[in-house]
């Protein structure tokens, strides 16, 4: 094969790789996010970073931090299209006006502020609710409200803000429904023999983050694994519906509603200090 024609091949097949990819971009523009796109792209571009839950990994948290939720959708637009140099953050002006709007919508849910929901009457009791999570219920164990609780799990200080309290109960007693990237849980076994069962963080072709039970993340290369399997399971327990009784239930529900409502942004989780050596 001649080189003007070889050249010629490749030209043309560029043409055809870009062509498609415009005319891709072009039909996206049109058509306008769907509700899983913003997952999609978020869980692609920004995850590995920023962790599937926007509570930071390598990166910055950027669902907790109050300079963070205070930016307007046009100035978190306009990171994520150019970056931000001296923070080390790269742009994706290809996601184009679209795909970035999506990215900023998902990442609002991922800070709490997705739809209002209505008011509604709670039939349980806040007080009681707050003794059984912080007790019997064992929910603090994994979970934070307030500053107070583990790290392994969602903060719920804000969660159940605007959400309706059958929302809150479903996610009780049927946690795997609506599993969330957030939750999704996979056992892994490295080629020295560890064995680690964590929430998966971030993760892409190369590389996982897992958080385990301790809360510490663990930064593994997918070279250094022999398996890894996925449990399609969250690690909240799915037996509380017989666990706890529906009057408890409902009392757990009142305490995270009302402690939502009280709720003025997502705290920053609180983090342990470093011991400086003298």
């Amino acid at each position: 094969m001649t080189r003007t024609r070889l050249t010629a091949m490749l030209v043309y097949s560029s043409v055809l790789l870009f062509g498609g990819m415009s005319v891709f971009g072009q039909d996206a523009q049109r058509s306008g996010p769907n509700p899983g796109q913003g997952a999609q792209m978020y869980a692609s571009d920004c995850a590995y970073c920023h962790g599937a839950d926007g509570r930071g990994g390598r990166g910055p948290s950027i669902a907790t931090l109050p300079k963070a939720i205070a930016l307007s959708n046009r100035d978190l637009m306009g990171i994520v299209q150019n970056g931000e140099a001296d923070q080390g953050m790269p742009g994706f002006p290809d996601l184009g006006d679209r795909g970035t709007q999506a990215v900023v919508q998902y990442l609002r849910t991922l800070q709490g502020a997705t739809e209002v929901a209505p008011s509604a009457k709670l039939t349980g009791d806040p007080n009681a609710g707050r003794q059984l999570f912080f007790g019997k219920g064992q929910c603090s164990i994994c979970h934070m409200v307030g500053g107070k609780g583990g790290f392994m799990a969602a903060e719920l200080t804000s969660y159940a803000r605007n959400r309706t309290a059958e929302e809150v109960l479903q996610a009780m007693v049927n946690p795997d429904a609506n599993l969330e990237p957030t939750s999704r849980v996979a056992e892994v076994r490295t080629r020295a023999g560890q064995s680690l069962t964590g929430v998966v963080r971030a993760e892409d072709n190369l590389n996982i983050t897992l958080q385990t039970e301790d809360g510490r993340y663990r930064f593994l290369s997918r070279s250094n694994l022999v398996k890894v399997t996925y449990t399609h399971h969250s690690l909240m327990p799915r037996d509380y519906g017989a666990r706890l009784t529906s009057g408890e239930l409902d009392d757990l529900v009142a305490f995270l509603i009302v402690t939502g409502r009280h709720a003025p942004s997502e705290p920053t989780p609180a983090r342990p200090r470093r011991r400086h050596r003298n």
